[in-house]
């Protein structure tokens, strides 16, 4: 079961005991193309079943294998969130829509990306849609702001900006402008003045202090398939 995918998932949940192989594609917004290659794809998985009587209608099933699948999703969309649902949030909110692209990039097997997924929909972190025998998946605003950086982060370049001006002597400045004060006559002596204008630095304490460092796939064939060769 380790080929599960959260279409898989996603399709299964969408089968119910009056859901028709013929109306299938209605229930997952595919065309009957589409909706045939994934009804073919998890019967092979044994996740369904379906009679193939022509003209039909014919029923579908959900197995005792999908049924598990199932429950197993269920039982871990309870578990507490951690840092790999993070990752997979962080994905979602670089651009990446479909589990194929989350899966390429963190190298995570079909079946646990699909658990997890589940998990973060039923937790209302991610939100998806079933189109054209695809699955797109996007952030709900909850699912936004987990995948965001702590607030405890943008503190951090603070704390390594206000050391820099402690060295700084700030205690002898004061004592150099009365010196200055106490010549402004003397014509041999302005380079004096002159070197005390260049030491503006405390005043560069103050706005250190202020700045803060706030981001499916064959179906009219399968169709014939049923009729002629799955039975």
């Amino acid at each position: 079961m380790d080929d599960i995918t959260f279409l898989d998932l996603a399709c299964l949940m969408k089968i119910s005991e009056d859901t028709t192989l013929e109306r299938f594609g209605s229930a997952i917004n595919a065309s009957i193309f589409d909706a045939s290659n994934i009804a073919g794809t998890l019967k092979q998985k044994d996740l369904i079943d379906f009679t193939s009587i022509f003209p039909g209608p014919n029923s579908i099933a959900v197995t005792e294998k999908g049924k598990a699948a199932l429950t197993e999703a269920e039982q871990r969309a309870a578990t507490p969130f951690d840092n790999l649902d993070k990752s997979i949030l962080l994905q979602i909110s670089s651009g990446k829509s479909s589990p194929k692209d989350i899966q390429s990039s963190i190298s995570l097997n079909s079946r646990d990306l699909a658990m997890r997924l589940y998990k973060l929909s039923r937790q209302n972190l991610l939100t998806y849609e079933l189109k054209s025998g695809q699955v797109e998946i996007l952030l709900t605003e909850q699912g936004f702001l987990k995948a965001s950086p702590s607030q405890t982060q943008p503190m951090q370049p603070m704390r390594q900006m206000q050391p820099t001006p402690a060295p700084q002597p700030t205690a002898q400045q004061p004592s150099q402008q009365p010196s200055a004060v106490q010549q402004p006559g003397q014509s041999d002596q302005q380079t004096a003045p002159k070197a005390i204008q260049f030491q503006p630095k405390p005043m560069n304490k103050k706005q250190l202090a202020m700045v803060g460092v706030a981001a499916a796939a064959i179906i009219i064939v399968l169709v014939y398939l049923l009729m002629t060769k799955i039975i």
